[in-house]
């Protein structure tokens, strides 16, 4: 029977009550209401409060949402709808690469999806009216590619699909094999001791922390103990609800382990560990066939607004992204397009300095020297020398969510990021304030230094930036979790950001630490 939703706030709120947990005796809401939007009623299995249940994602017109404050009118014109329009053309682009048959898939580095990406950012910004705007390509060491995979487990007479096995970035490869499986709980050192794992694939859980790009297992150090203990091969369970495909790691040339690692998504996990519980003795068939893909190339997209000096305001983002990206970093490149359009339609006296747009490639990748966000450290010291402000736009908008029982509970609000603000005191308060104006929830601390991009180039020049990231690196990372008011919010702050630091000079953004000196 389909039962009708309402999509205002008190009926997301109580979607988010009875996917939290509804007792046994769950009953349907009464009454249909006219041009609702349809839901399926769980099935009896899925009642109870410990039940899986699929999680609803609100409607764009139901999160929360900041009015402008006082004398910000102007950042109206900053539209958090075609962000997500910008998001999902970038979307499409991974899905094309996906539905090629790829099962390593998403704008990957070195890609025919990663040059589309290029492209598309390269012909929006001539769109915008950027001036100077060129593609500049980068030569790529070989680069590894999980060409083809295949995990299934025999449980007595049946063969199961582990459709969630993902590879590790750049595990080893392993012929066909049949291996037997060890459960080693949570991973740690403790979990193995009185365990014998040699030549066995050793399978463990990891709780997300806080989310795909890392779990407590891998945390714990689990690749290098299941490595010292002799294993043939390693899964790693992610304790996200569903079956979710995560690729954690990225970067960095050297293999982690001699042994094949793998991801394994919870509803794969916890068939196998069942298995293993009620004695059915399960077998794993696992292959995995990688390649080092040599004469590739990636690219940057450079773009200016000229100012009234050649002091500069850098704006940038990261162009390559692992499935969807919608988060990673879908949402930074459309939040980067919606800033270029914002301030090319102010005549170039208006704006107090020159603006530079840049994407960055590689950043899920091992590019060496000369690509990427390390090339223009390297290289550009001119501009970051000259640079009063520079803002980095990477996963900008992420619904807040909750892992309560067997489920994901999505709110209807935006979560809080991690964030950095770098150079004086002064642009640290221009900062704050507009975060604060505009709605931006943020942990209690700042990072101590700042990851993503802005990591390699926060001591060349003032920086800001605010990172979602529970659901990157993972299937989950599809637009339905990037809220359109997070997008607008973020876009609207960082414009406030960049006007206040207009006002200021280099000596004022910058001090006089040696470093950062003008």
């Amino acid at each position: 029977m389909a039962v009708p939703v309402r999509r205002t706030l008190a009926a997301a709120a109580a979607a988010a009550v009875l996917l939290g947990g509804a007792p046994a005796g769950w009953s349907d809401p009464a009454a249909p209401v006219a041009g609702d939007v349809q839901q399926e009623a769980p099935p009896p299995e899925a009642r109870g409060r410990n039940a899986y249940r699929p999680t609803v994602w609100p409607a764009d017109e139901d999160y929360l949402r900041w009015p402008l404050p006082r004398g910000a009118e102007r950042y109206r014109a900053i539209d958090g709808g075609r962000i997500r329009a910008d998001m999902e053309a970038l979307v499409a682009i991974s899905r094309k690469s996906r539905d090629g048959g790829n099962q390593y898939w998403g704008r990957i580095t070195g890609t025919a999806a990663d040059k589309e990406a290029t492209d598309w950012m390269a012909g929006q910004f001539r769109r915008i009216g950027l001036e100077r705007v060129r593609i500049q390509e980068f030569a790529l060491p070989p680069q590894w590619f999980p060409t083809s995979w295949r995990v299934s487990a025999a449980i007595g007479e049946q063969a199961v699909e582990l459709e969630s096995a993902f590879p590790l970035f750049n595990s080893v490869g392993i012929a066909p094999v049949e291996l037997e499986p060890a459960w080693v709980g949570t991973g740690t050192a403790a979990d193995f001791q009185g365990r014998d794992v040699r030549g066995k694939a050793v399978v463990a859980y990891g709780f997300p922390n806080p989310g795909g790009r890392t779990n407590t297992a891998l945390t714990n150090g689990v690749v290098a103990t299941a490595e010292r203990a002799g294993a043939a091969a390693l899964f790693v369970i992610l304790g996200f609800p569903g079956n979710v495909k995560n690729i954690p790691q990225a970067g960095g040339k050297d293999p982690p382990a001699r042994m094949p690692v793998f991801m394994l998504g919870n509803d794969d996990g916890n068939r196998l560990r069942a298995a293993i519980e009620q004695g059915e003795s399960p077998r794993l068939q696992v292959r995995l066939d990688v390649e080092y893909r040599e004469g590739l190339r990636t690219a940057s997209v450079w773009g200016e607004l000229r100012g009234a000096s050649d002091e500069h305001i850098a704006v940038m983002a990261h162009t390559d992204a692992f499935f969807d990206g919608a988060l990673d970093n879908g949402s930074g490149l459309g939040t980067l397009l919606e800033l270029a359009r914002f301030y090319a339609a102010q005549p170039a006296g208006k704006r107090p300095r020159t603006m530079t747009f840049f994407t960055t490639s590689a950043h899920h990748a091992y590019a060496g020297e000369e690509a990427g966000i390390v090339w223009i450290k390297k290289h550009r010291q001119d501009l970051l020398r000259r640079t009063a402000l520079l803002v980095n736009l990477e996963h900008t908008s992420q619904v807040q969510t909750y892992l309560m029982g067997r489920n994901l509970v999505a709110s209807n609000t935006v979560s809080a990021r991690r964030w950095y603000v770098g150079g004086t005191e002064r642009l640290q308060a221009i900062a704050r304030q507009a975060f604060r104006d505009f709605g931006i929830a943020l942990y209690a601390e700042p990072e101590r230094r700042p990851g993503g991009e802005l990591s390699k180039v926060y001591m060349d020049a003032p920086g800001v930036h605010i990172i979602d990231h529970a659901i990157y690196h993972t299937d989950l990372d599809t637009p339905q979790h990037v809220p359109t008011a997070g997008l607008e919010a973020a876009g609207r702050a960082f414009a406030r950001i960049i006007d206040e630091a207009n006002a200021l000079t280099l000596v004022e953004l910058r001090g006089n630490t040696p470093a950062m000196a003008p």
